[in-house]
């Protein structure tokens, strides 16, 4: 039988075993038994041993949501007490549990689905022998902005500095200006400062300014009386006072034209603004919201956009980055997305194919996190059996090869600069035995940007200072 031919069901837990001893046999290695906790029973596919690298190869059965569990117990024990950490081959049914994709990032070097082949497994291995001599970078803790009804989820660190800001801002009644392209979140965002602020159980009023026919903005934002126009036969109110006291949302505010653009800097500066065709003056206490797909800044220089309210709007101004530089955010945010897909279409998914995560990893997104949601949400109502697998992909993703996303960094670009400016924040604390002034000077920056710094990446000096000394780590209250 030629290699690559077999195939075997999980029940047939003997033959799979024979399989990986046969395996090591051609390659030399010494396979034990691997308990993964001493409460959970044996299984026949758990095996250990040691590459030729030095680090030890852990092949874990995680088909039951126990030996989950159990190996996060069994990672934490040997990075204590043998300050090791195994190169991880996980062996899964089909794919991914859906609520354990984000622990697979964190515990599992790579998955192997079954029923597996001779190749795959190879593969896997080969993988492990050619990177077992790195250390997997720490996943950063996910974090969740809730608000309105919405839901944003990140991984990134720059979202988290967002995520901030956006509780800070949303509180104080202010102007706020989002930029993105298209497809980045900004109405959800828009929608999120809404539920958190004092507003929360008013209106919410959403104007696509790109949508309104140049002749009709005026009165769509602002109301007309009968007869400001050729077809104005009765009056009619405007967006700003459809939205009361509640907040309005101008989304692509940089299509409206010099002329608008006045009459929106009078209502941000005084709340006063005239209906088409009446001279009596009317007031809004809404919260204005506005949002636009490129930056204003070269908008106004060219003329296309005013200089008094673009400083005006730029006081609070909030930036989406492109999904496609924020890649560790888009496995979270797409079973976010799964879930919410599964529910509205009434479909049951039970798991996801690791080799689906990767190609939405590797996929460079242009349309940004409004196409990863229509990506996903068709591999949900295309999912076989309850499993969402590489042929629920879209055409456009199976043949796409990027050359923007390099998969040579789990993490992406950002990610990484990201890890690498904080491994060194930390590594130059420690130098200067947790002195923040020498720390700030050695790095070349400020004592504000440090303290910012070690804000945004969540670095716990007390925790530091302890591993540092040995000593135990010391008991933080936190309010919740």
């Amino acid at each position: 039988m030629s290699s690559g031919a077999w195939s075997a069901t999980t029940k047939d837990d003997d033959f799979l075993k024979s399989q990986l001893v046969a395996m090591a046999d051609r390659r030399g290695l010494c396979l034990q038994p691997a308990s993964l906790g001493a409460d959970q029973p044996e299984s026949p596919l758990e095996f250990v041993c040691r590459l030729s690298s030095g680090r030890e190869l852990l092949m874990a059965d995680l088909r039951t949501a126990e030996r989950w569990a159990s190996l996060d117990q069994t990672l934490a024990f040997r990075r204590r007490d043998r300050a090791e950490s195994p190169y991880v081959i996980g062996l899964v049914d089909g794919g991914l549990p859906v609520d354990r994709c984000l622990d697979a990032q964190r515990l599992v070097d790579r998955v192997v689905c079954l029923p597996l082949s001779v190749d795959d497994l190879d593969a896997a291995v080969d993988t492990a022998m050619a990177d077992s001599a790195s250390k997997k970078p720490v996943a950063p803790e996910l974090r969740e902005l809730v608000g309105g009804g919405e839901r944003l989820v990140a991984r990134t660190p720059y979202m988290y500095s967002l995520f901030e800001n956006v509780e800070m801002i949303a509180k104080r009644d202010l102007t706020v200006l989002l930029i993105g392209e298209t497809g980045t979140g900004k109405t959800t965002l828009a929608r999120i400062i809404h539920g958190l602020s004092a507003r929360y159980d008013r209106s919410f009023t959403n104007v696509a300014c790109g949508t309104l026919q140049t002749e009709l903005i005026d009165s769509a934002l602002f109301g007309h009386v009968r007869g400001a126009f050729a077809g104005a036969d009765s009056s009619k109110e405007g967006k700003f006072a459809a939205a009361m006291d509640g907040t309005i949302l101008l989304d692509e505010i940089d299509m409206l034209g010099l002329h608008q653009q006045a009459k929106l800097l009078r209502v941000l500066e005084t709340g006063q603004y005239e209906s088409l065709g009446s001279n009596d003056t009317l007031t809004t206490t809404a919260r204005v919201i506005v949002a636009s797909n490129e930056p204003l800044k070269p908008l106004m220089e060219r003329g296309n956009f005013r200089p008094d309210l673009y400083f005006r709007l730029n006081q609070v101004m909030l930036e989406l980055p492109p999904l496609r530089n924020r890649p560790l955010d888009i496995v979270p945010l797409a079973l976010q997305f799964i879930e919410l897909a599964a529910e509205r279409n009434q479909v049951e998914i039970r798991a996801v194919h690791p080799d689906f995560l990767d190609a939405l990893e590797t996929y460079y997104w242009p349309g940004n996190v409004r196409e990863l949601r229509n990506e996903v949400t068709r591999a949900v109502l295309f999912a076989r059996n309850g499993i969402i697998d590489p042929h629920t992909l879209s055409a456009t993703i199976k043949n796409e090869q990027s050359p923007h996303h390099s998969n040579n960094s789990p993490y992406g670009l950002a990610g990484e600069v990201a890890c690498t400016e904080q491994a060194a924040i930390e590594r130059m604390l420690k130098v200067h035995r947790f002195n923040r002034t020498a720390t700030a000077k050695a790095l070349g920056i400020s004592r504000v940007t440090l303290y910012n710094k070690i804000r945004r990446y969540r670095i716990e000096i007390d925790a530091l200072r302890a591993a540092e000394s040995g000593a135990p780590l010391p008991l933080v209250l936190r309010r919740n």
